[in-house]
């Protein structure tokens, strides 16, 4: 039935690392997801803001899907597809999802920021010289949607049809070759619409931007200048360049002040939490602390400020 127990009418996919599907064990090195929903009805769940663990390529073969992207909204049309990078927040519907069958490929390329180096599976049995350009066409270009060729839908739709025969181990051939042949298609759809190439969007400086961006949501893990660089995959030296260069101010001093401004907020509303529980939220270890770094930020103590909105 629709929307029962939080899933599709029907969904075909084979998949690993928990992914909803049918586990894929050794087959398809380095897919984490492949496969399928076929939702003739509106359905009453839909994907909340999140990561994915590889590089999905996706399309939607009938219906409507609304896409949100790094905070942007899509409405996917029938006949589109559309690219989620690993470090691009997504979700899906509206907050639900309408009818509509969408076919998928969830690629573990190795990378998890945008300037790791994407390793694409062996089995592909590209020339390198192609491998990099498909790679230069997807990391330096982040056009959210495309309308499908005629032989990328086609590919796609075989891909769903031997997912559905649920054989793994009859089918993992076909679907490997339907999938290098549905890339190939997809690389000579992107060279025939010569998209521009933007090559900060795959530089280590855009890692760091990214990171920042979202250190709200981590204040209170127990950052350190090792281990915020360790998250970008960059040195200690690099990651410090690039956060003075993007905030004009070191690491620690930026932490610092996110962790303050964040403080300042939940303190000016009528949140329950007292002085101590937000400095502890706000990644404080102690209140003594945070109350000397908030005057000499702002002039005021945080209880002054709390007691101001009672």
């Amino acid at each position: 039935m629709a929307g029962r127990q939080g899933h599709p009418e029907r969904l075909n996919a084979w998949t690993r690392r928990g992914y909803p599907g049918r586990d894929l064990g050794d087959a398809l090195p380095q897919v984490c997801s492949v496969g399928g929903w076929d939702a003739t009805r509106p359905q009453d769940w839909g994907l909340k803001e999140h990561c994915n663990e590889g590089v999905k390529i996706a399309y939607l073969a009938r219906g409507t899907l609304r896409l949100t992207l790094d905070g942007d909204r899509y409405d996917i049309q029938e006949g589109q597809m559309f690219v989620v990078r690993p470090w691009q927040l997504h979700a899906f519907g509206a907050p639900h999802v309408d009818p509509s069958q969408i076919v998928w490929v969830l690629f573990d390329i190795g990378v998890r920021r945008p300037h790791d180096e994407w390793l694409w599976p062996d089995w592909l049995a590209w020339p390198e010289r192609d491998q990099a350009r498909l790679t230069e066409l997807l990391s330096k270009n982040e056009q959210p949607w495309y309308t499908a060729s005629r032989d990328v839908a086609r590919s796609f739709m075989d891909i769903a049809d031997v997912v559905a025969t649920d054989d793994i181990e009859r089918g993992e051939t076909k679907l490997r070759l339907l999938i290098s042949m549905m890339l190939l298609q997809f690389k000579n759809q992107l060279e025939d619409q010569k998209p521009a190439l933007d090559q900060s969007l795959a530089a280590s400086r855009r890692t760091v931007d990214i990171f920042l961006q979202r250190l709200l949501h981590a204040l209170d893990d127990n950052w350190t200048l090792e281990n915020m660089a360790a998250e970008c995959n960059l040195s200690r030296t690099q990651f410090s360049k690039h956060c003075i260069s993007l905030t004009n101010m070191t690491p620690s001093r930026y932490l610092q002040s996110v962790r303050l401004q964040a403080a300042r907020a939940m303190l000016t509303t009528s949140d329950a939490r007292s002085v101590t529980e937000v400095a502890f939220d706000c990644g404080f270890s102690s209140s003594q602390y945070f109350a000397t770094c908030f005057r000499r930020q702002f002039g005021a103590s945080p209880s002054s400020i709390r007691e101001a909105q009672i």
